[in-house]
């Protein structure tokens, strides 16, 4: 296996095709551009949010991100994903119609049930605070659906201009919302609003796009289109969707643990690690996933099976191995000196999971072959395991201090990602067939 990743690595036609067929790096260097701002920015914010915010206010709003993100994954019925798919134009805007009308009703059901619930599903969570912004859970879970579901049709159509600006601009606008309220002592309310605030802004501005292509190109939503391409991709839902709550839950789940275990203080201090290291990765390799996954799906329309995974794997662990350095040898006496005495913890926390994170930067986006090679269930059965195992393995760990509960979480998701790496070798070396419009 060595020899043939060295290979790909070295192989001068390999890198031939990788750069020019369907302009793959050009392509993900465009994207990137936008990425890459739309990283700086909320960085350059952070100083002065730890400034206006305290390690408990943002271990609330850690929380309250963590169930959006959980809600907002199915609140589709993952028929998002599936708007790569279909070679017409006129399928894959039906597939929206579906999303849209989902999202809807998922949206107006998650209203009810946190309004009726919402001093439970606080107690629960083991934080009460919590419990007053319930309700505006569905609202951003609903934007942040759509959000995804318009970009995955940018992304289809090329359009990665459009998402790198589209991503500038929320990355301006959280922030500005973030600092202005927190100059108002908003408090907790000030970075939840921020959140709520960029998300519309940005799917808006997709919505207005994807309006006016489909009113030039003649393309319209019709009910039996709808009802046929939710059945063609009935997969998603039954095992896409299902297995992507998981595989965010468990994502999810140290926050979680985190809060009830150690308080929002702490947790305050692991969400400002994530958002300083980790969101900048998980946006540049989603960045990569999103050119991949479009990437793939087109080679497949032309029977090309190529998918340069071990190529692509190799650019990634050269990408992030300056990075991974930096945190390890400096991160402590960064996070003092730039964000403020008080979170040097966060550092030590940095120096332990930068390589989780550094391993999911690889791994993620070679994940898009799951869904373009129809390889849904294997990679449903992975995040089934990779769900029950977090949750096992960190609830024990909760029960020590936290510095062991993020070392064991550091080794628990190395090792499941590097065995997910290999089930997506084995996804690219055998395909089955995707159900795709005629």
């Amino acid at each position: 296996m060595m020899s043939r990743f060295t290979s790909y690595l070295t192989s001068r036609t390999a890198f031939n095709g990788l750069s020019h067929r369907d302009s793959f790096v050009r392509n993900v260097f465009v994207l990137m551009t936008g990425t890459t701002i739309a990283m700086i920015v909320p960085v350059i914010a952070s100083p002065l949010l730890t400034r206006l915010y305290t390690p408990h206010d943002f271990g609330i709003f850690a929380l309250y991100v963590s169930i959006v993100s959980v809600i907002s994954v199915p609140i589709t019925g993952n028929y998002d994903s599936a708007v790569m798919l279909p070679k017409k134009d006129e399928d894959a805007i039906n597939l929206i119609g579906v999303c849209l009308a989902v999202s809807l009703f998922a949206g107006a059901v998650l209203l009810l049930l946190s309004w009726v619930f919402a001093g439970e599903a606080g107690a629960l969570l083991g934080n009460r605070h919590i419990s007053r912004w319930l309700p505006l859970v569905p609202l951003t879970a609903f934007i942040m659906g759509l959000q995804q579901t318009l970009s995955y049709w940018a992304n289809r159509k090329r359009q990665f201009k459009r998402l790198g600006t589209n991503r500038i601009i929320e990355s301006v606008v959280t922030p500005a919302l973030n600092l202005a309220l927190g100059l108002r002592s908003w408090s907790v309310s000030g970075l939840i609003v921020g959140l709520l605030g960029g998300k519309v802004v940005a799917a808006a501005l997709l919505g207005r796009s994807v309006w006016s292509e489909k009113r030039r190109s003649g393309l319209s939503l019709k009910r039996q289109v709808m009802f046929e391409q939710a059945r063609r991709y009935g997969d998603f839902p039954l095992y896409s969707a299902s297995t992507a709550v998981l595989d965010t839950a468990a994502l999810q789940v140290p926050v979680l643990l985190l809060t009830r275990s150690f308080g929002p203080g702490v947790v305050g201090l692991f969400a400002l690690t994530t958002r300083v290291i980790g969101a900048p990765l998980a946006l540049v390799s989603q960045c990569i996933g999103q050119v991949y996954f479009q990437w793939i799906a087109e080679a497949r329309h032309r029977n090309d099976e190529a998918s340069y995974v071990f190529k692509i794997a190799g650019y990634l662990v050269l990408l992030v191995s300056g990075p991974v350095a930096a945190i390890v040898l400096f991160a402590p006496s960064l996070f003092s000196f730039i964000f403020g005495a008080q979170w040097r913890i966060a550092g030590e926390y940095a120096q332990i999971l930068i390589f989780p994170l550094a391993v999911k930067f690889v791994v993620s986006p070679l994940g898009a072959i799951m869904p373009a090679t129809g390889n849904i269930r294997l990679g449903s059965l992975w995040k089934m395991i990779y769900f029950l195992s977090t949750c096992v393995i960190l609830y024990i760990a909760s029960r020590f201090q936290t510095r062991t509960f993020l070392y064991v979480y550091c080794i628990h998701d190395s090792m499941l990602y590097v065995c997910y790496f290999f089930l997506v070798v084995r996804a690219s070396a055998s395909t089955r067939p995707v159900p795709v419009a005629r």
